[in-house]
């Protein structure tokens, strides 16, 4: 199924403005970024208003036309519950007016990783951490999160660059993360005990994060394009069915891997030993065992003032939640219920479980998140019927299959073995999807051998995400690091492995006739710090590149030849398929179409020019019937039914160093 507008079928190419992360001015690496939280400001992030123009002119230029706008919670609402930062508000309805004005649609996505930069991620505000009872200036002693600027954390002298790459993603299966994730979706059932003024945390703290995205909302209109609900959510321990092991998913076994119990010794102060991995070139392995002894603990010992709350006194400080429930015993550290989060307690006020639950554990995704998803999609609503809601389950989870009207699925797709290892694998691979959706009975099984295979698999990975729903999808984010191979590229100017790594990915897009937005676009990129949060290096863009000098517009863009590719923006009929060789500069469109109309194709200068002095475009065009014309980088065709066209770069294509992945230096 595919977007519709105005009658007619379009395809969505953007990218997400990376910069919107954190405060301005506030990169992750600086230990004084976690500072003084409740006065940090995100005005003027990811875009200033008077320098928004120019960016945006350039990624027009480049054939995008959708912006994925990512606005984190504490953005909204830092100083406090119900103080909510309107100059901000005020900031991004003119940005997306700006961006609207410009020719772009507007995502709005509301982002986290791993619930807050507090916890070595980004999204919550600091009083969200205060109000589930953690101190997160104890978080590195106690190993609860890894926060980017405080490593190593069981030393006094800090260095971030010497973190081991994708670090912050074992936040996944720390104390903190897990802890706030579980409350936030499940505080009703796992944690009764826990109530502010008046209420449980589950609906204290959804009720503002409703409100602050509600007054967004009311200020936004009609503008945006659509809203996804929260990124990347997070289970937490909901569902785990023994707290004595490590059930969750390999890619994030990095460095101290405690399971959730020893986690929570760890949050009261005990000592641990625990399981400590290396990620090699076939993934984690474990190296050992390391002793960790925090000496303090990281549950709150006083309230903050500034947060005016009133919690019950049946949930006292200075203890774990999950211990005063029960869980495990606070003075022996003996795990008492280890399936305590497996199941739905006779009280549970969530909704019925999935009936393909596997192995009749509760859903996390049908039985909480999809309650939220609802309560989201009612109060966007409230203020705006255009907007689109867009359905963002957990990182390559299945969805819920009920939906609403005006309904679209935004999945996310990363090639694991590239990110976390930071090289391109071109001759082995995985069904990463497969593998954690339980398509296999063995990892083994789910390896794939040789170049074609790679890239198949990665294409098929992509229309299992496609097949989840019957809706129109958009993958929101995708992409690779550009530090590969120790950030080689960045000495020798040799693009051609990010060009293998991308279009292996956006091939596998087109395959798949999906919309997508990468991720990213970072305007403060550079080569020391990347997108300078928590060691990302994503961005398609970096101002010391050196990549077309002369070139106003791709003067400092990376491997654009795979992601600067031609498309079908709109047409008159359904695609049928679609695809882009960047070598040869081929391009083909199969369309199926019962009546006449027209199909507006994109054409990139930068793979179709004439000249690096002209604007013009050299040709070689093939098509099965109609008639074609061609203004600047839209190429029109018109057609009395469906039918094919193919499209090449008259006498040859450019060579690597004219589409810039050979970079001079």
């Amino acid at each position: 199924m595919h977007f519709q507008e105005n009658g007619r079928t379009i395809l969505l190419r953007g990218v997400n403005l990376a910069d919107a992360k954190f405060p301005q001015g506030r990169p992750t690496y600086r230990l004084d970024s976690l500072d003084d939280a409740a006065n940090c400001s995100y005005t003027g992030a990811p875009l200033g208003l008077d320098e928004a123009p120019s960016h945006l002119r350039k990624l027009r230029y480049l054939g995008f036309n959708i912006l994925r706008l990512p606005v984190v919670w504490e953005a909204l609402e830092h100083a406090g519950p119900g103080i909510y930062d309107d100059e901000y508000i005020e900031y991004i309805r003119n940005l997306v007016q700006i961006c609207v004005d410009h020719g772009f649609k507007v995502l709005i996505n509301p982002h986290q990783d791993l619930w807050s930069r507090h916890a070595g991620g980004s999204g919550a505000p600091l009083w969200t951490l205060h109000a589930c009872g953690l101190d997160p200036d104890h978080f590195g002693d106690t190993h609860a999160a890894i926060r980017y600027c405080e490593w190593p954390p069981d030393s006094k002298d800090k260095d971030p660059k010497a973190i081991p790459p994708m670090m912050w993603t074992t936040n996944h299966n720390r104390l903190a993360s897990s802890t706030l994730f579980a409350l936030f979706f499940g505080g009703r059932d796992f944690a009764p005990k826990c109530q502010i003024d008046g209420v449980n945390i589950q609906d204290y703290l959804q009720q503002h994060y409703f409100a602050a995205y509600a007054r967004l909302a009311e200020k936004l209109g009609d503008l945006p394009f659509g809203y996804d609900s929260m990124n990347e959510p997070e289970a937490g321990y909901i569902g785990l069915s023994d707290l004595g092991k490590m059930e969750r998913d390999d890619t994030a076994k990095i460095g101290s891997t405690p399971f959730p119990i020893d986690c929570m010794r760890l949050g009261m102060g005990m000592a641990q030993e625990v399981h400590e991995y290396r990620l090699g070139s076939t993934g984690p392995h474990k190296t050992g065992k390391m002793s960790i002894e925090p000496r303090t603990s990281c549950w709150l010992k006083q309230e903050d003032p500034r947060w005016k709350w009133q919690r019950s006194p049946d949930w006292p400080l200075r203890t774990c939640v999950w211990g005063l429930h029960g869980v495990w015993n606070l003075e022996t550290g003996e795990l008492l219920k280890p399936d305590y989060f497996a199941q739905l307690p006779e009280r549970s006020h969530a909704a019925t479980r999935h009936e393909n639950d596997a192995k009749g554990q509760l859903s996390f995704m049908s039985s909480y998140w999809q309650e939220f998803h609802k309560q989201w999609s009612t109060t966007i609503r409230q203020h705006s019927s255009r907007p689109i809601i867009f359905i963002q389950p957990s990182v390559f989870t299945p969805p819920p299959p009920k939906q609403d009207p005006l309904t679209a699925y935004s999945p996310h797709f990363y090639d694991g073995l590239t990110v976390m290892q930071r090289h391109w694998h071109e001759r082995w691979n995985a069904d990463v999807v497969g593998l954690l959706r339980g398509h296999y009975k063995s990892k083994v099984f789910g390896l794939r051998l040789g170049k074609d295979n790679v890239r198949k698999i990665i294409s098929s990975q992509l229309g299992e995400l496609r097949n989840d729903l019957d809706l129109p999808t958009l993958i929101g984010e995708t992409g690779i690091p550009f530090n590969l191979d120790d950030a080689k590229a960045y000495q020798d100017g040799d693009y051609t492995e990010h060009n293998k790594a991308l279009d292996a990915i956006l091939s596998g897009c087109d395959d798949q006739l999906l919309n997508y937005t990468l991720w990213a676009y970072s305007a403060i990129n550079n080569n020391e710090w990347g997108d300078q949060w928590n060691g990302e290096d994503l961005s398609i863009y970096c101002q010391e590149t050196g990549s077309f000098p002369k070139h106003p517009i791709l003067c400092g863009f990376r491997a654009a030849a795979s992601w600067c590719r031609p498309y079908v923006q709109s047409l008159a009929g359904n695609p049928v398929s679609m695809s882009f060789d960047f070598k040869s500069s081929a391009f083909a469109l199969k369309i199926e179409s019962e009546e006449p109309g027209d199909a507006l194709i994109y054409l990139p200068w930068l793979h179709y020019r004439q000249s690096d002095e002209s604007e013009e475009l050299a040709l070689d065009v093939k098509t099965s019937l109609g008639e074609w014309s061609v203004q600047g980088q839209l190429l029109t065709w018109q057609y009395p039914r469906g039918g094919e066209i193919e499209i090449r770069r008259a006498e040859k294509a450019l060579t690597p160093e004219q589409l810039g992945t050979l970079v001079k230096r």
